[in-house]
């Protein structure tokens, strides 16, 4: 059987993520297509706009027929250790294709810097070495040692859909899974401030979406999308900025220095600068601009405060096993999936009080984290049910 996989967030679903799902549809022709969805908080570190169940809902509708959460202790990860658990999962439910955009749709090249990050040669880990020791943080210190030690691919990781395809190629070689890889050429920007209509940011949307624009933001989200950003923005079902940003602060401002450098991904003098920062900083906007410049990505802080919400620590991500069960957010009505699915090597939860049991305490966390943002009852995850079609 031919399973295409999808890793994605779909915060929201837009034309450009429709047109990636039936592009790959299309190429592949698969029997099935899973979709592997960040959970309640996302890969920046942010909370999702809308929640797990109304983005696979959309999955759906746009030609999934299954839809997983990744655990957040995976989601809120940099991107290496973000493919890894997500491939990780998507492999463990048989998907045979694995579906991802990039800025540079070259296989070849792609799959030789995934070869040279996952094993590395003398002349690269000197160049990476002299790059951290001049000050450049990780991220554009591995973009430099790869352009020294493959010059072709120059440039390659200072793109966001490069980097993750590169990460996606590790995660496969890493643990040895042979998923066959399909790109999908990135179209448009990713960080784009103004909304293309065919090719939107996922961020630009956001953005106008919460200041009101509701107009272009919707015209850019195929019609299934808008009706349900609608209906959640009239329910108020929406993440409130603020009360994230207080809660966020005022677990910070309560933290020891022992909490603070338990704290994951900390590089010398990190942890300081975080917490002098959260003394003064009125929102966590201000406290990650305040921070983020070229040795400390507005990613990795934000991520650092999603995990002192959520009480993750370094100890936890280190022990920390590749995902062993798949909470299944969706599903198309499909007898002869769901019975393959017996076969499995982990299990695939169905109902929220099951997954309880076998869910890391962070993704509770996090659920009730999103819940209390919208104003919503702590038992939020409870009440939600599998999305059939």
């Amino acid at each position: 059987m031919k399973i295409l996989g999808i890793i994605a967030e779909y915060d929201p679903f837009h034309n450009g993520h429709h047109y990636h799902m039936t592009e790959s549809i299309r190429r592949i022709q698969p029997d099935l297509t899973f979709v592997a969805l960040s959970p309640c908080l996302k890969q920046r570190g942010n909370l999702s706009l809308l929640s797990p169940s109304d983005r696979a809902l959309c999955a759906l509708n746009a030609g999934a027929d299954a839809v997983f959460a990744l655990p957040v202790c995976w989601t809120v990860r940099d991107a290496e250790h973000y493919a890894l658990g997500a491939v990780s999962l998507l492999s463990s439910l048989g998907v045979t294709h694995l579906a991802f955009g990039a800025e540079t749709p070259d296989l070849n090249l792609l799959t030789r810097a995934a070869e040279m990050l996952e094993h590395p040669v003398p002349p690269f880990t000197a160049a990476l070495k002299e790059a951290l020791a001049e000050g450049s943080g990780y991220p554009a210190a591995l973009s430099k040692a790869l352009s020294a030690s493959l010059p072709e691919a120059s440039g390659l990781l200072d793109r966001p859909n490069n980097t993750l395809a590169v990460c996606y190629l590790r995660a496969a070689i890493r643990l040895g899974r042979p998923l066959e890889p399909v790109i999908i050429p990135r179209a448009g920007s990713y960080h784009a401030a103004e909304i293309d209509a065919r090719f939107p940011s996922a961020s630009a949307l956001r953005e106008a979406l919460l200041r009101g624009n509701y107009g272009a933001a919707l015209s850019a989200v195929p019609a299934f999308s808008a009706d349900l950003l609608r209906r959640r923005f009239l329910e108020r079902r929406i993440p409130d900025e603020e009360v994230f940003s207080a809660l966020v602060l005022s677990r910070l401002r309560s933290m020891d220095d022992a909490d603070y450098r338990s704290l994951p991904d900390l590089s010398e003098g990190m942890e300081n600068a975080l917490k002098k920062a959260a003394t003064s900083a009125c929102s966590c906007r201000e406290l990650i601009a305040s921070l983020s410049g070229k040795r400390y990505p507005s990613a990795r802080i934000s991520r650092l405060c999603a995990c002192a919400a959520l009480g993750i620590t370094g100890e936890k991500l280190d022990t920390l096993s590749l995902p062993d069960h798949a909470l299944l957010l969706g599903l198309r009505r499909r007898p002869e999936m769901t019975a393959g699915w017996k076969t499995l090597s982990i299990p695939v939860i169905s109902s929220f009080p099951e997954w309880k049991k076998a869910a890391h305490p962070a993704d509770l966390a996090a659920w009730r984290l999103w819940a209390q943002c919208c104003h919503l009852p702590d038992t939020l995850p409870f009440t939600e049910k599998t999305i059939s079609l």
